[in-house]
């Protein structure tokens, strides 16, 4: 299926092949959350697309999205679908934005689809589209670290807190491993969950994925060598653990979690530590470290912790908008 806004056209394929995907996100500038194996363990395969943006037969952008049903009996589709997408288009050149947002739009509407949704971590430019800015309905600030620097100038632009935090953890014998394995991402799992309750008690709890979610995601992200896990150990217990992601040279942490103990030694201070020093080890451009909601910033906020910990490594903070826009005649 094609779509022509303008001069740009949307093709749509329901199945591309991984290594031929991956070479059009780092193409138009994208991360991981532009690839399909990271969500392929909450979505429903059948509902997969993948959007190509050309301008004269020249790919300027490209996204993965989900045109998510109600299915009778999980199979039947019922009434029109959502055009979901994970985060926004990942673009060669940013002021081609209002134009690829418009053939978008375009698109999910050619496509009867009921409403557009965007979710917010890495989704760019939104807000330099009129329409689906008066549409936002989430704001998140997130953490963006350059790494086209020597790994010194990246510490001296650190929060001294973190760097003396960074000290005190090796100070205290704490070591970091990789472990990439099922085990090691269930082990993650298991610190998640610590960490939930901690978080929980300062009124900001969140959910922890099912163990069946994980082995997905191990099987789809990790066996696949998208992703990695890093521990801290004392001694031969591991102590907290981060995730991340690379793909097109730009690197996200997507989960981590603690033990009691790691929050006492540090630990999570040196795994930032020590994954910054292996991805400039790689050639890695940017790490994006998550997202807070926008709101954390005011230091009453439950996650204002989480927000001041963020940015005490001196990354660039970029606001970040979710899109649920319904696509009727009025919207």
């Amino acid at each position: 299926m094609n779509v022509m806004h303008d001069k740009l056209r949307v093709e749509v394929a329901r199945s591309v092949p991984e290594t031929e995907w991956q070479r059009r996100v780092e193409q138009c500038g994208g991360n991981a959350l532009h690839l399909s194996a990271p969500h392929r363990a909450e979505q429903d395969p059948r509902d997969q697309r993948f959007l190509i943006f050309t301008r004269d037969q020249e790919i300027v952008a490209c996204a993965i999205a989900f045109e998510r049903r109600r299915r009778l009996w999980g199979r039947v589709p019922q009434g029109p679908p959502t055009l979901w997408m994970p985060t926004a288009p990942a673009m060669l050149d940013g002021g081609l934005a209002p134009h690829v947002l418009d053939a978008l739009v375009t698109h999910a509407r050619q496509s009867g689809c009921a409403r557009l949704v965007i979710q917010p971590a890495s989704s760019e430019h939104l807000d330099r589209h009129d329409l689906l800015a008066r549409h936002t309905t989430a704001a998140l600030v997130e953490f963006v670290l350059d790494l086209r620097r020597p790994f010194a100038d990246i510490l001296a632009g650190m929060h001294k807190y973190h760097r003396k935090n960074m000290r005190r953890a090796e100070a205290r014998g704490l070591v970091v491993t990789e472990d990439t394995s099922l085990d090691g991402l269930l082990r993650l799992r298991q610190m998640q969950a610590v960490s939930a309750q901690r978080a929980s008690e300062k009124e900001h709890g969140f959910s922890v994925r099912d163990e069946a979610y994980f082995k997905q995601l191990f099987a789809h992200v990790y066996a696949a060598g998208l992703g990695q896990v890093l521990f801290a150990h004392l001694g031969d217990k591991p102590l907290a653990a981060l995730a991340f992601l690379t793909t097109a040279g730009r690197a996200l942490t997507v989960r981590s979690g603690s033990l009691p103990e790691g929050y006492d030694t540090y630990a999570m201070y040196l795994l930032h530590h020590e994954l910054i020093r292996s991805l400039l080890a790689r050639g890695v451009v940017e790490l994006n470290l998550g997202g807070v909601p926008a709101a954390a910033s005011d230091p009453k906020h439950p996650q204002f912790g989480l927000y001041e910990f963020k940015q005490g490594f001196g990354g660039r903070a970029v606001t970040r908008l979710a899109v649920d826009m319904p696509l009727g005649a009025a919207s």
